[in-house]
């Protein structure tokens, strides 16, 4: 009886030993991918960091002096950064409302079985593929004060005097906004109609055969099953629309005046226009820890969303 007992024993042993074998085999697998986010990852932080804590233009080769917490505190009192804020967030509000609203309602329209609606889908999806640059060129070539279809077809239409769209300090950030939103909505619509379409049909059924009307089975069957994906895309897209760049460079240059300059333009100004590297790199991990809070607020809102459904 006694030799049972030990090779039970042995095998339990052995079961609890095999465990912990596995889990140290997949952490050397591990070691190259977290290498790599060091190298990739946390020497350019660590990098940025230790820039934004000294006084360093290029333009004065001996200028490279620890300032301390110095940059910090002149962002503190430059009106331009919180000028610079004031329109990021502006432009952040209104540019993912925009998408969030018209990539619903677009999602709607297509989660329908119609002739042709899935070609419509595909050629939908083409903004999206280009590059932001890109679409900023071709949006300022669109928009132009002087040869712009836009403004010839409005023109046409009657309308004499065209807003100056990009040359406007009024109307700039609201053609970022257009361009931007026009670019990504798509991505939004992506996602909401892949949720539309995991909806049970039965539960439609049944609101009708309750007489609930479009507006009633929306309010209380779509958008709450609806909710946690946009939730998810809320995420993604302010995160996207807080280092707004690439768009702006491409239409406004920051301009007219300082109407559409952002918190990113106004990193890339200080550090590659005035080559004012400290200041700038101090701006920048203003800008990132910015951006990292409002994302963890987002996606513990987004946790909330998803245990409540639970």
């Amino acid at each position: 009886m006694t030799i049972p007992v030990i090779t039970s024993a042995i095998d339990a042993d052995n079961e609890e030993a095999r465990p912990r074998r596995v889990s140290n085999t997949a952490n050397l697998f591990l070691i190259p991918a977290g290498a790599m986010s060091v190298l990739l990852i946390g020497l350019p932080l660590l990098g940025l960091l230790v820039t934004s804590l000294f006084e360093f233009n290029l333009t004065q080769m001996a200028m490279y002096r620890f300032v301390w917490l110095s940059n910090y505190v002149t962002i503190v009192q430059d009106p331009a950064f919180w000028h610079a804020l004031r329109v990021t967030i502006a432009f952040v509000i209104e540019s993912v409302a925009l998408q969030i609203v018209a990539g619903v309602a677009i999602a709607l329209l297509f989660d329908h079985r119609l002739p042709g609606l899935s070609l419509i889908r595909t050629l939908f999806l083409a903004p999206m593929m280009i590059a932001p640059v890109f679409a900023g060129m071709i949006w300022r070539l669109f928009l132009s004060d002087d040869f712009g279809l836009a403004k010839y077809l409005l023109q046409l239409a009657g309308w004499s005097e065209p807003p100056l769209w990009l040359s406007d300090p009024a109307f700039a950030i609201h053609a970022v906004v257009i361009i931007v939103s026009w670019q990504w909505i798509p991505f939004v619509v992506l996602f909401c109609l892949a949720g539309l379409q995991i909806i049970p049909r039965d539960l439609y059924e049944a609101a009708k055969l309750d007489g609930a009307g479009p507006i009633r089975r929306f309010t209380a069957i779509t958008l709450p099953l609806l909710m946690p994906i946009i939730s998810t895309v809320l995420v993604f897209r302010v995160i996207d629309a807080l280092k707004v760049f690439d768009v702006i460079y491409a239409t406004t240059g920051g301009g007219p005046g300082d109407s559409t300059e952002t918190l990113s333009y106004l990193v890339y100004q200080q550090g590659m226009g005035f080559f004012n590297m400290g200041y700038g790199a101090a701006l920048a991990t203003v800008m990132l820890i910015v951006v990292a809070t409002l994302a963890l607020i987002l996606i513990k809102f987004n946790e909330r969303i998803a245990k409540g459904r639970a």
